[in-house]
């Protein structure tokens, strides 16, 4: 099978000769092509170059324009944001500071930011010239709410203005679904859709605040990817039976800290696993030989799943060792059970 063939047949619980190799490499493509951070998100022809070479390298099956959007998505609506040579992007003004700006939130034209331009151009060019599947990444309804107005006041209005918080997340969607479909339009065919903040709700409110918007999330893609950061296992139990009805949602990414063969369980193995390669100590500090036991014993808990996908539980950095992305890919590619 060509990396094409496996990643749909892997999306849709078909026969896979092994498992898809999912790498999540955003910015580590350009450092390790000599360009500096804010060339990723200046510079659509360099960017997709650095990620064409990356995918070249190392013998990926997904690759994408970057896989943290959040800031120039948040740009286009209207925030202030960073874009530092040296450094990930921050955003330094937020479009929403108090109640009443909701209303500045609405659908903003894409490509009259340069940032978001960059995404969307930049993935025209990988879809035109990779020989592997293009995602688009965009941030899921809390995240992304979460990027809108500061942490600390959104999390407070979690409890006291649930019905603000709804409000504020309902125009999240419409932009990321917008946004999604400007890079589906661009020739992407997977949306990976990052909740990296739901770790910061109680379990009890992933279904209120993240899982009722999935469906009209998923509604955009065939191909949904559903990526949950840090130690959710509390919620992903919280909320499997109500993940497991989203229709469109083919699978979930999750980290280090979440079991994957109790969370096929959990999912009833209606929807795929892709994880869970430690990429905060293991990638960045470890040595290739213990990269590739890694993966190794990520695949043999998957139980031969098709759906089953190699991944790191979030972005490659920027600072992992090339010799270790090879070993992480590498080790996929060498799995004999």
């Amino acid at each position: 099978m060509d990396s094409t063939e496996r990643v749909y047949a892997a999306l849709s619980d078909q026969l896979v000769d092994r498992p898809p190799v999912f790498p999540q490499i955003g910015d580590h493509a350009g450092i390790i092509d000599g360009l500096t951070y804010n060339v990723m998100y200046e510079d659509p022809l360099r960017a997709a170059e650095a990620h064409l070479k990356a995918q070249k390298l190392y013998g990926y099956d997904i690759t994408a324009i970057q896989v943290e959007p959040s800031w120039p998505v948040a740009e286009a609506c209207g925030a202030a944001v960073t874009y530092p040579p040296n450094k990930y992007p921050w955003i330094t003004d937020y479009l929403i500071k108090e109640d009443a700006d909701l209303a500045k939130l609405e659908v903003p034209d894409f490509m009259a930011t340069q940032s978001s331009r960059t995404m969307i151009e930049g993935t025209r060019i990988l879809a035109e010239r990779s020989s592997v599947p293009v995602a688009g990444f965009m941030s899921g309804p809390v995240t992304f709410a979460l990027q809108l107005m500061p942490y600390t006041t959104v999390i407070k209005k979690f409890i006291r203005q649930p019905d603000f918080v709804h409000e504020l997340i309902g125009k999240s969607v419409e932009v990321i679904k917008a946004y999604g479909r400007a890079l589906q339009d661009a020739g992407a065919t997977v949306f990976v859709i990052c909740e990296h903040d739901v770790q910061m709700l109680s379990p009890k409110h992933v279904r209120e605040f993240c899982i009722d918007y999935l469906p009209e999330v998923c509604t955009v893609y065939d191909y949904n990817i559903l990526h949950m950061c840090g130690k959710i296992t509390p919620h992903l139990e919280a909320s499997a039976a109500f993940l497991r009805e989203v229709s469109g949602l083919a699978t979930i990414n999750v980290g280090p800290h979440v079991d994957i063969a109790n969370t096929q369980e959990l999912l009833q193995h209606k929807i795929g696993v892709a994880g869970n390669i430690d990429h905060i100590e293991l990638l960045p500090l470890g040595i290739p030989e213990d990269v590739e036991t890694a993966v190794h014993a990520a695949i043999k808990a998957s139980g031969g799943d098709n759906r089953f996908m190699v991944a790191p539980g979030c972005e490659i950095t920027s600072d992992t060792p090339v010799e270790n992305i090879k070993a992480f890919v590498r080790a996929a590619k060498s799995y004999s059970g």
